[in-house]
């Protein structure tokens, strides 16, 4: 075993250069790779203009913006006077078709018009031909148009694409106008709608990164959940259920709702909610996450579970408000709309708290969350101050999300930043956990394979060794029966045939019985090895002498403190660097002795084993054959006391010995 984990090593060692030139190699290929994925996340330029007559976001007039807004009755032309607001008056009668034209003199590729309706209807001109209607029955002529509003509102403005040669052409723009009028006046006034000339292609890309910008993540989000639930069937068909992968799991799920509920296409899929359906999936994804860690922890899981309650409450009383079984009024209907922010602000920030003081714990799990939360949280201030030259912008965008969560104080940006930190840190720790665990399993089936073999070599040297008495027993009386004759005939032969029987008992295989099964298996397939020499891999074959084995005691209890992959690791480097040692050219009369006994409420187990003698030649012999067994040794005695653990050397022996307390 001793010289496999050199070899491993060695491969080890191979493995680092190889290692880092596959993840240089990721790395070089990776960031390409994720940049044409996002590219079109980040909308083209947007060139475009606002013609609309009518004022924006409260803004001044800013006059007729080069229209003409007017009547035309078969060529009877009356141009309307703006008030100020957006409107015209001057029309004849209500419900009268009214026009504005300009010349466009705005240069654009792929120039797209964009018309903003409610339930009015229109006939689009470009000099004299016409290009858009609302209803081509009609005598679609400049004077001539008598459009009427329509019975339902537009749900999308029209889009108009204007042919190449555009520039510097007239554009008029016939629209209906209402046939009631609200207020009483004398002058009937009549209100453009709002006209956007703008690049199509820039459009077209913002469609296409507002769509990628949401798909994207879902996507990412959607195979992270995949990868949770592959790992629950994984774990379902070892015998073991757990329950934190699919809570996690759906966890993601709610931010999958969240990001889609986000997107400007949600509300034609599933129609208009009576509650805000992107705050709602928010903060059931929060009061999940908690819930997953509340199942994850051990020592403070009381706490968590307080968090998760605290969370689903507010969320809770937020969906009753919002529904209207609930009627708070005032600063109460904003307490409750606001609430679960502070609570999932809190008690997301709790939960990180208790992670850190369940890491410091050694909680395996929590370990990983911490290590990666303060990983990226460094990360991030990097990003940040290599912002500050290189890019401005995103500085000044997260100070005004910042100072935004100051004015209102209400916790935004900083609640999802913290959710973002504990989402993607248990991520990472549910994914290293199950490295560790599959690690685990193959390291325990690789034991096991290990110590199926050294039984079936244990059983072997029983075999053998039940073999070799019975034919000793049988031969018995034989013996004894010639030894009687020799003893009236050849009395000076018995002294040969004595020394002659007593080399064949000195032949019979050692074997070990203690009341501890594993140890019985490793100690006799060793034993085993030793017995029939080349099978044991690191034994030379220019062997002159068998070793001679000699058991002093054989006492082990039932259960010892140590796993059976432990058990196996230790004794088997302590009898595979004996029996190396042992068998190194030089030694006149090689042994190994073994002493196996209780004392104390510990258990003693000594190995003392020949090796070669330390001159120039061999000096360097004993160093290589103990190096790394009793590295491995020591490692695994280390948790037991430094006192725990003996090594004694003189020129001819090297003997170890470990005491565990039982």
């Amino acid at each position: 075993m001793r010289k496999e984990i050199r070899k491993e090593m060695r491969k080890e060692t191979k493995k680092l250069p190889i290692t880092i030139f596959a993840v240089v190699l990721s790395i070089l290929l990776g960031i390409p790779s994720a940049l044409a994925v996002f590219y079109y996340t980040r909308p083209m330029e947007d060139a475009s203009y606002d013609l609309s007559l009518a004022p924006q976001d409260g803004q001044e007039w800013e006059g007729n913006k080069g229209w003409t807004v007017y009547t035309n009755e078969a060529g009877n032309v009356t141009e309307l006077t703006p008030d100020g607001a957006g409107g015209y008056l001057g029309a004849d009668h209500l419900g009268q078709t009214f026009y504005y034209s300009r010349t466009l003199t705005e240069e654009l590729d792929s120039p797209t018009l964009q018309i903003g309706s409610v339930n009015q209807t229109f006939s689009v001109f470009l000099g004299d031909t016409l290009i858009y209607t609302d209803d081509p029955q009609q005598d679609n002529r400049i004077g001539y148009v008598a459009l009427s509003n329509l019975e339902w509102d537009r749900l999308e403005t029209i889009t108009i694409s204007l042919p190449p040669d555009y520039l510097g052409q007239t554009l008029t723009i016939a629209q209906s106008s209402s046939a009631f009028s609200e207020v009483e006046s004398d002058e009937i006034t009549v209100w453009p709608c709002n006209v956007r000339l703008y690049c199509g292609y820039a459009y077209e890309s913002g469609l296409i990164a507002s769509a990628s910008g949401i798909m994207l993540p879902v996507a990412l989000l959607f195979a992270l959940e995949l990868l949770l639930l592959a790992a629950l069937i994984r774990n379902a068909t070892a015998g073991n259920i757990s329950l934190q992968l699919p809570v996690f799991a759906l966890a993601i799920l709610m931010q999958i709702c969240n990001l889609l509920a986000k997107a400007d296409f949600t509300a034609r899929y599933i129609g208009v909610t009576s509650f805000d359906l992107v705050w709602t999936s928010f903060h059931l994804s929060v009061g999940i996450l908690l819930l997953f860690l509340a199942l994850q922890a051990k020592h403070l899981r009381p706490l968590y579970l307080s968090c998760t309650a605290i969370q689903c409450c507010a969320t809770l009383l937020f969906l009753l408000t919002q529904l209207g079984k609930l009627n708070p009024s005032g600063d109460q209907y904003m307490f409750f709309i606001n609430l679960p922010q502070y609570t999932g602000f809190v008690t997301l920030l709790a939960a990180l708290t208790c992670a850190f003081l369940l890491w410091k714990k050694g909680d395996r799990f929590f370990s990983y969350l911490s290590k990666t939360a303060l990983l990226l949280t460094g990360g991030y201030a990097l990003f940040l101050l290599s912002c500050i030259p290189l890019y401005p912008e995103y500085i000044s965008t997260v100070l005004r999300r910042l100072q935004g969560d100051t004015i209102t104080h209400v916790p935004n940006a900083t609640l999802k930043l913290l959710w973002n930190l504990v989402l993607i840190s248990g991520l990472a720790a549910v994914v290293m956990e199950l490295f560790d665990r599959e690690s685990e399993r193959r390291t325990e089936l690789a034991v096991l394979t290990a110590r199926n073999e050294l039984a079936m070599e244990s059983y072997e040297n029983l075999r053998r060794q039940s073999q070799e008495v019975m034919m000793i027993r049988h031969d018995t009386m034989k013996h004894y029966s010639l030894l009687r004759q020799m003893a009236k005939d050849a009395p000076e032969r018995i002294e040969n045939y004595l020394d002659e029987l007593i080399g064949q008992v000195e032949d019979v295989r050692p074997v070990i019985s203690t009341e501890n099964q594993t140890l019985n298996i490793l100690l006799n397939g060793k034993l085993h090895a030793i017995a029939e020499k080349g099978s044991f891999k690191g034994i030379s074959k220019d062997i002159s002498k068998d070793i001679s084995i000699e058991i002093v005691r054989a006492e082990a209890p039932a259960q010892l403190p140590l796993s059976d992959p432990e058990l196996c690791c230790l004794v088997a480097n302590i009898l595979d660097n004996a029996i190396s040692a042992a068998s190194a050219p030089g030694i006149s009369e090689p042994f190994i002795r073994l002493d196996l006994h209780c004392k104390d409420q510990y258990f003693v187990f000594t190995c003392e084993n020949s090796r070669a003698a330390s001159d120039n030649k061999t000096k360097k012999i004993p160093t290589q054959k103990h190096g790394y067994g009793v590295k491995i040794i020591r490692q695994i005695m280390s948790r037991f006391g430094e006192h725990t653990l003996s090594i004694e050397e003189s020129e001819t022996t090297y003997q170890v010995t470990v005491i565990l307390p039982l």
